[in-house]
């Protein structure tokens, strides 16, 4: 059984002008374990099929299943971190990575203990005192990803995560995000507007066509997991991927 399954999820927006449909007949499988991009032309509703997932929005029609169940019964199955960090300024790193368990209330000594654990192993131990003013774009991007981690969700929903960062900040922040979610054998999906850094963070790529959205293509990313984003880069089938993805992108919708 997938971990996630998108059965002809579809939606229309009303408003006082009329209907205005976001998203046809979208069928998708996430394997457990599986990292998933999702690409499409600017305003596609890629963010919109995100929040879907996220049990945000309820589709108009189809359903979304997370193991098994629907999305609105598994929310403790899944987390969504947004496109900027959100970190709050009065509060330390410790305590922003802590904020999900102090609103659930089970903010207990084992769930304490996997903060600490997680800040040291990805390199914030010793900032775990300061404020995010304090750290750097990256630094404040992983404590974001820590913060999601912490509620140990099994499905990361990731939407334009890199999007406010530099683009050499970029890269770096890239190839961490990418190592730690599959060092923590998580399950993710991630909406994004760059094609090379779907490829290079990815299994797998959903090509979404202009709205009304429909999966256009799915391409299966064969390049090499044992090294970092960045370096898969350079890799020979890189730039076929790109440029089947983007001619994808730029086909009509029929």
């Amino acid at each position: 059984m997938a971990l996630l399954e998108l059965k002809n999820v579809s939606l229309i927006y009303h408003s006082h002008d009329g209907e205005t449909e976001a998203l046809s007949d979208i069928s998708l499988e996430v394997a457990s374990g599986e990292f998933v991009a999702i690409v499409g032309p600017s305003g596609c509703g890629k963010t919109t099929l995100l929040s879907i997932l996220a049990g945000l929005i309820a589709p108009s029609d189809g359903e979304v299943l997370v193991k098994g169940r629907p999305v609105g019964e598994a929310r403790n199955v899944t987390a969504l971190m947004p496109q900027r960090d959100q970190l709050f300024e009065w509060r330390s790193i410790y305590r922003n990575v802590l904020l999900g368990p102090e609103i659930k209330r089970n903010k207990d000594k084992e769930i304490c203990a996997y903060a600490d654990e997680l800040l040291t192993k990805y390199g914030l131990g010793e900032f775990r005192k300061k404020r995010p003013s304090e750290l750097s774009g990256g630094m404040r991007q992983r404590a974001a990803l820590i913060r999601t981690l912490v509620t140990k969700p099994e499905l990361l929903l990731l939407d334009e995560p890199f999007s406010a960062l530099d683009f050499q900040t970029r890269l770096t922040v890239c190839d961490d995000v990418e190592r730690i979610i599959r060092e923590e054998g998580k399950t993710a999906v991630l909406v994004t507007h760059d094609i090379s850094e779907a490829i290079s963070m990815s299994d797998k790529v959903v090509v979404l066509s202009s709205r009304p959205a429909c999966v256009e293509k799915i391409y299966d990313i064969t390049l090499d997991k044992s090294i970092p984003p960045l370096k898969r880069r350079e890799q020979k089938s890189f730039p076929v991927y790109f440029r089947s993805i983007w001619k994808d992108m730029e086909a009509p919708n029929e």
